[in-house]
């Protein structure tokens, strides 16, 4: 097998991805081991996904802040706060997804009812917490990501 890029040397690695010969220095040049066009791909990707969650993170602080879901009498200025809750409900839906991945498979309805009232509780609670730097990761991930 020869080289993708360079066809007249022998290939000594394979893209990771899509399987292509690939020889020393074109295997060098990325970590893992991947050619130019699978490189691309992951680039791309990584671009798209940060910019969907900088994007439904927005949106969800715009619908919260117009819905203004916490005002009352005494407190009149919560629309920021209603707008935060929303972006931290998301966040935290995010984060403790990534961090428990677990899912409940099997149960009775009591079980089921309590299973997703009890999540709800840990997206709201914890996104309440972590919403900040689960969004300036994201932020961060995504200028990392454009600048490679």
């Amino acid at each position: 097998m020869n080289c993708f890029n360079h066809t007249q040397e022998p290939a000594v690695a394979q893209c990771s991805d899509c399987g292509k010969g690939l020889c020393p220095e074109c295997a060098a040049r990325y970590q893992p081991i991947l050619c130019s066009p699978c490189y691309k791909k992951r680039k791309d990707r990584a671009i798209w996904d940060n910019l969907y969650y900088l994007i439904l993170y927005t949106a969800f602080f715009v619908i919260g802040y117009k819905l203004d879901f916490m005002t009352t009498k005494r407190m009149p200025d919560m629309q920021w706060m209603s707008g935060y809750v929303l972006m931290a409900f998301w966040a935290g839906y995010v984060f403790i997804n990534k961090v428990l991945p677990w899912k409940m498979t099997a149960g009775t309805t009591g079980q089921w009812n309590f299973y997703y009232v009890f999540k709800f509780l840990l997206y709201l609670v914890g996104g309440f917490f972590v919403a900040p730097f689960v969004v300036l990761w994201t932020v961060y991930k995504f200028i990392r990501a454009l600048r490679q």
